[in-house]
């Protein structure tokens, strides 16, 4: 009989990834939107982490899509990592993984997964319409880069204790 408590406690970011040979690696939001559809034009095999329940996935369907279905041909890895290594084999590839896998650069493994694989750049939000930027922490904390996410707390302790401490 109680209300959880919720709040934002950062913002996040899908950041989309190419082969280091792409002939592209600069989209819009429509292309992406059209490319998870399957309505546009571009011959690419997308690949994500999960087919459900991943908040990848689930961004996705809400914020780009819209609530439309994802398209059928869609592949899905086991792992954000599995993602990284089909893109660097794949020329004809593109995956989206959340930033937090490709954004340290102290991160010797993630300075690895660079060497294998571009991120590309999406429309900046509010920008002039050639302006294309990629998923830097500046770019997210001015929404300029369009693919940002909150990422939220929830308290369901009707207490005051370690979670609504920590909160």
């Amino acid at each position: 009989g109680f209300p959880p408590i919720f709040g934002k406690m950062a913002s996040d970011a899908i950041a989309v990834l190419v082969n280091n040979n792409a002939k592209d690696s600069m989209f819009s939001v429509s292309d992406i939107r059209g490319m998870l559809n399957g309505t546009s034009g571009y011959k690419y095999h997308l690949v994500m982490d999960g087919n459900r329940a991943t908040s990848t996935v689930r961004f996705m369907l809400d914020s780009v899509l819209k609530g439309q279905p994802l398209g059928s041909d869609i592949k899905a890895a086991a792992s954000s990592e599995e993602v990284v290594n089909y893109i660097a084999k794949n020329k004809d590839a593109i995956g989206f993984v959340g930033v937090e896998w490709i954004g340290n650069n102290e991160d010797s493994t993630q300075l690895s997964f660079l060497k294998s694989v571009k991120i590309a750049n999406i429309q900046c939000r509010g920008c002039n319409d050639e302006v294309y930027v990629k998923p830097y922490q500046a770019n997210i904390v001015t929404r300029r880069y369009p693919l940002v996410r909150g990422l939220y707390y929830i308290v369901k302790e009707n207490y005051a204790g370690l979670g609504k401490g920590f909160a």
